[in-house]
């Protein structure tokens, strides 16, 4: 292995500190080389910069114009720039650096102190990010600029061409396409995404001495979340197995040889077809699904089954629906007593009435503009796969996947000799696959070590004990106390049985499903609105995020307490 991965970028000297802090909920592992080419370097790096350009923090002429530095790749892995977070912090009204380090950092040993520097403080960007603000918040309604993107990606998924029997040019040139579209869509996610904190900081502020759940309690159960429907969806599927007896002992004899066993009979095919249904209504959704690579429930519909299967063991009481009533329940509660505690403040309760707006608003702008980005990546990730299922039947390469070893500018050449790569991503895919083993720096300041100098992951760890009090932050409000479950692969829920608590390394989309039979979550890395906290207050279920080395702290069968309002998790009893 070279000591420099085929994507890697160059670190910015004007903004050399970089993290993996939040880098690490949307890409765990390495990106795969194409994606990060088609994807993120031609898509999202350059829809973040005209984001924060029109938010304000920033002009384009600070800086590069190809390889905007707000995001990096290093060994493969996707980094954010703290150094640019930084400045957001300076430039922003009420913010300043220590804000962005305490919200990203934390007390991170390698983190080095910050040295202001000539052009650091803008006064007219601080204004121009006042007025950004000033206009966001002045909004009653969702802006009409998010049902126009999604309705224009839906179009384009609408022509897609029938991609087997498209040629390999014209598959290429259909995944090319969507760079444009990636980079459309991810502006308004920045922005937008951005504005998905205020509801709740206001809150926060205004009612966290109060009460600590009254926030939490506050933004939960809003609807309209584009994350739920699959969990809706799959919750009805589950129904249909638990009342046959059919699909029932085909689900009990385990989900490997499921599909054959279902397709054997009518009531079985019509449920594959059911199945077959959902993936294409849902397909861009799965397992890291930023990187286009990853087989989502589109391309592999194991995970489907797989929290099915997990599903169908929760009574009624536990459906998305019924949740979800009783968190809207519990809030109109909050509310009430929210107002009750600021009564005879008049300014307070102005404020409260701005929070809840804001957040009604903007929760679920977060996840209506990240799933339009992921429809534009799903794209890319169909047209690829059908080039890389085509290969791999030529036996030019071993599975459909490994297409996204090439990079962009030797896509082209492949299709006229794919026997002339087979070497290279043979190699690659070694390489590749030793990147997974690195321990990633969580800082990088400047230089880059070569990757002979990562070293390998620890995997060893030490048990929490009894009584230890592991801290995160709070993620949905409730208290519980459970037998914990450790998952690590949404494709594989290990038993997952109704009310026990899922304690995962990280959580996305794929992870959905399983909150509904959980009676509470904890997840390692999760950040202020992260995805793992949307849903789990969208379905009221207790949830602690960010909390350091949970998955390795607790084991399966352990007793823990999870306080969603303070983010805390105490080993009661140990398996």
């Amino acid at each position: 292995m070279e000591d420099r991965w085929i994507t890697d970028w160059k670190p910015s000297e004007r903004f050399p500190l970089y993290t993996r802090a939040n880098a690490g909920e949307v890409l765990p592992e390495p990106c795969s080389p194409l994606s990060w080419e088609l994807c993120h370097g031609q898509g999202m790096a350059l829809g973040w910069a005209d984001g924060i350009h029109r938010w304000g923090s920033f002009t384009p002429d600070e800086t590069d114009a190809e390889q905007p530095e707000f995001i990096a790749c290093f060994g493969g892995y996707f980094y954010l720039n703290a150094s640019c977070l930084r400045l957001v912090g300076v430039r922003t009204p009420g913010l300043t650096h220590e804000t962005m380090d305490n919200l990203f950092l934390g007390d991170h040993p390698d983190v080095p102190v910050y040295i202001p520097q000539e052009g650091d403080d803008r006064p007219e960007l601080t204004a121009k990010i006042e007025e950004t603000m000033g206009v966001l918040m002045s909004a009653t309604v969702e802006p009409d600029e998010l049902t126009e993107d999604r309705e224009k990606m839906l179009a384009a998924c609408a022509n897609r061409p029938n991609l087997s029997a498209a040629s390999n040019e014209e598959l290429i040139a259909r995944a090319r396409s969507m760079s444009p579209l990636i980079r459309e869509f991810f502006d308004p996610y920045y922005v937008y995404g951005t504005a998905s904190s205020f509801g709740n900081g206001i809150l926060t502020e205004l009612l966290v001495e109060i009460d600590p759940s009254l926030p939490g309690r506050l933004v939960s159960g809003i609807g309209d979340i584009d994350s739920a429907p699959p969990a809706h969806d799959m919750w009805e599927l589950s129904r249909q197995v638990t009342a046959s007896e059919e699909l029932t002992s085909a689900f009990n004899h385990g989900i490997d040889e499921l599909e054959k066993q279902l397709s054997e009979s009518d009531e079985g095919i019509r449920f594959l077809e059911a199945v077959a249904a959902f993936a294409t209504t849902h397909g861009a959704r799965g397992p890291q699904e930023w990187d286009a690579a990853s087989p989502t429930w589109g391309i592999d519909s194991y995970g489907v089954f797989a929290a099915i299967d997990a599903m169908r063991h929760a009574d009624e009481s536990l459906s998305p629906a019924n949740r979800f009533t009783r968190t809207v329940k519990d809030r109109k509660l909050a509310e009430t007593e929210a107002r009750q505690a600021l009564s005879g403040n008049e300014e307070a309760l102005g404020a409260l009435d701005l929070g809840l707006r804001l957040a009604d608003i903007y929760v679920p702008t977060r996840e209506r503009t990240k799933l339009t980005v992921m429809l534009a990546v799903h794209e890319v990730r169909l047209a690829m796969y059908e080039l890389g299922n085509r290969m791999a039947k030529q036996e030019i390469i071993e599975t459909p996947r490994e297409i996204f070893l090439l990079l962009n500018s030797e896509l082209d050449q492949f299709i006229v000799d794919p026997a002339a790569m087979v070497e290279t991503i043979k190699q690659r895919n070694i390489d590749f696959a030793k990147l997974a083993e690195l321990e990633v720096p969580f800082i990088i300041n400047g230089t880059v070590p070569p990757l002979s100098q990562w070293g390998e992951r620890d995997t060893s760890f030490t048990p929490g004990k009894v009584g230890e009090e592991l801290v995160g932050i709070p993620g949905s409000p409730g208290i519980v106390t459970g037998k914990a479950r450790v998952i690590t692969d949404p494709n594989d829920p290990q038993g997952l049985e109704p009310g026990e608590i899922l304690v995962a390394p990280i959580t996305d989309p794929a992870w959905t499903p399983l909150f509904i039979p959980a009676g509470g979550v904890v997840v390692e890395v999760g950040a202020a609105q992260s995805h793992a906290m949307i849903l789990s207050r969208e379905f009221g279920v207790p949830c602690a995020a960010s909390v350091y080395q949970a998955a390795t702290k607790i084991t399966t069968g352990s007793i823990i307490r999870v306080d969603g309002n303070t983010g805390t998790v105490t080993i009661v009893e140990l398996a």
